[in-house]
């Protein structure tokens, strides 16, 4: 299968680096057996939406290609198609699936924030210190209905994950430190010319001040400058905060990202 979008081109980053992309027909098999409980990296996608009957052949299809890692427990498919249309998804969203469709944007060069945080501290992490200190701020990033447990443990592989990609030169994690406290922490990973952000997460306590711009806007130039990159790559929610951030430094829609995912607990 041919990648048309790049959206799900950069979603490849992470999962070859550790796991591995098994190329069929009409889809790809994202595998990531260190990491079963990350749901975008051990997932279906498929070249188109989906269509008559899809929900049991897709379902099927997953059980296949997942069959030898039995930690794999949740259901989630996506598509390789830019206008994110959502097909028929009548029967996953019967079956307890959610449906869901992000934002892609790019940009080429960045502009400066509109509330820009001056004395905000950006830089790459380089200490066991700093990884703990991004680690505990992704852990408070956790959304209202999720197991504390579970997604710490989560946040604990994923971010070991990423400091050893950083450590393969595949990127850099980056800090914005108030007073010496990290406040906000993001990623960015290079493919060529293409770097793609992860896990942008500001500290609750210190949201709507400016941080998420500034540090966004700072690992954007140290990547066009330091890294090579020619264009970044960002996917948000359609309604939320950070896709009003982004647009504010420079970046623009060109994509829509849709999937589909059932939960371990078929919430959705």
């Amino acid at each position: 299968m041919q990648v048309r979008t790049l959206g799900l081109e950069t979603d490849l980053i992470y999962v070859r680096f550790e796991g591995e992309v098994l190329e069929r027909a009409d889809y790809l098999a994202l595998r990531s057996p260190r990491q079963p409980t990350f749901y975008w990296g051990n997932l279906l996608a498929f070249s188109k939406p989906p269509g008559p009957g899809d929900d049991e052949r897709w379902e099927e299809l997953f059980q296949r290609e997942f069959a030898s890692l039995p930690a794999v427990r949740h259901r989630a498919f996506t598509w390789d198609d830019p206008e994110g249309r959502a097909g028929q998804t009548a029967p996953f969203l019967e079956a307890g699936f959610g449906f869901e469709c992000n934002q892609v944007l790019s940009a080429t060069s960045v502009v400066a924030p509109p509330r820009p945080l001056d004395e905000l501290a950006v830089r790459p992490l380089v200490s066991d210190a700093d990884w703990e200190a991004a680690l505990a701020n992704q852990i408070r990033s956790i959304d209202a209905g999720q197991n504390a447990t579970t997604f710490a443990a989560f946040k604990q592989q994923r971010m070991r994950t990423l400091r050893a990609m950083t450590d393969a030169g595949l990127g850099h994690w980056y800090g914005g430190f108030l007073d010496g406290r990290l406040v906000g922490d993001l990623g960015i990973f290079v493919d060529g010319e293409l770097g793609r952000f992860h896990e942008v997460v500001t500290d609750p306590e210190h949201r709507r001040r400016g941080v998420c711009g500034t540090l966004v806007q700072a690992a954007s130039r140290h990547a066009f400058e330091k890294q090579g990159v020619r264009r970044l790559i960002v996917v948000a929610e359609p309604e939320g905060v950070a896709l009003r951030v982004y647009r504010s430094l420079g970046f623009q829609e060109i994509e829509h990202q849709a999937g589909l995912l059932r939960r371990p607990d078929h919430s959705t």
